[in-house]
């Protein structure tokens, strides 16, 4: 088998395929996060005999032991063991969508053991500090990056957060993009702020209590299993960002002057 090899947020994840159409997407979608050394993850990658079937939604579920789940979605079918770091995935298409959405849901699942959500955020970077900027679809996520160009884009749709214990709270360097179709830079940076955003006549940011940032926050963590251990590790990893780090309902006009208000916090 050939191989290539995936590296986000320090975890790296191995694709073993026969298929060169394979090899070919992941280069390609991932140019800027390939990497050398060994492999964190090992996923043994092939083709859906049945190609595409009729499930839009992705849907993860217990697959016959502890740690083992199924990932399923209409453009791929996948198991993961996330004891043994290992898995299957067969891809009904052979495309970047294909092999983004299944890595989008693996690296919320694998990101877990070190403390790290993927979250529905805009990040970036300037100098050695990061800002986080969460929100729904329409919140202002986008329209707050095309307001930013000097600023170092981290991600403009799917941010990455690590807390490690003792640590800072760290920001990296996301390939999973949105609306802007540009992965982020690849790197770590402190993470200075978390604000969730919402559009307003004024520039205005407020400070939220660590009870009233994790409600605004856990809706928007990308995470789709729903098996209980999981789950409560999640809300542990956000319930330790929220106390580490100052969050801030921020209110914006579309206007580059909104950085005097986040920089002013």
């Amino acid at each position: 088998m050939d191989e290539i090899t995936v590296e986000i947020a320090d975890l790296r994840t191995t694709f073993l395929t026969r298929d060169p159409e394979v090899l070919d997407v992941v280069a390609h979608r991932y140019a800027g996060f390939l990497a050398p050394g060994p492999a964190d993850w090992r996923i043994e990658t092939g083709r859906r005999p049945e190609g595409l079937v009729g499930l839009e939604d992705v849907v993860v579920r217990p697959a016959g032991g502890p740690g083992r789940l199924a990932v399923e979605r209409h453009d791929f079918v996948a198991t993961l063991d996330l004891s043994a770091r290992t898995g299957r995935l067969a891809l009904g298409a052979v495309d970047h969508v294909a092999v983004d959405t299944f890595l989008r849901v693996a690296y919320s699942l694998a990101l877990l053991e070190a403390g790290a959500l993927l979250v529905h955020a805009a990040s970036l970077g300037r100098g050695t500090r990061a800002w986080m900027f969460a929100g729904p679809s329409g919140s202002g996520k986008t329209t707050l990056t095309r307001l930013s160009p000097d600023a170092t884009l981290l991600s403009d749709e799917i941010s990455i957060v690590r807390v490690g214990a003792g640590a800072a709270a760290c920001c990296y360097g996301s390939p999973f993009w949105g609306e802007l179709g540009e992965a982020g830079c690849n790197a770590a940076v402190p993470l200075t702020a978390v604000h969730f955003l919402h559009h307003a006549d004024r520039h205005a940011t407020t400070p939220l209590s660590p009870r009233r940032a994790l409600q605004s926050l856990l809706p928007n963590v990308l995470f789709f299993a729903a098996e209980p251990a999981l789950v409560a590790r999640v809300l542990d990893v956000a319930a330790a960002l929220v106390e580490r780090v100052p969050c801030y309902a921020l209110g914006f006009r579309p206007e580059a002057s909104v950085w005097e208000a986040i920089r002013d916090v």
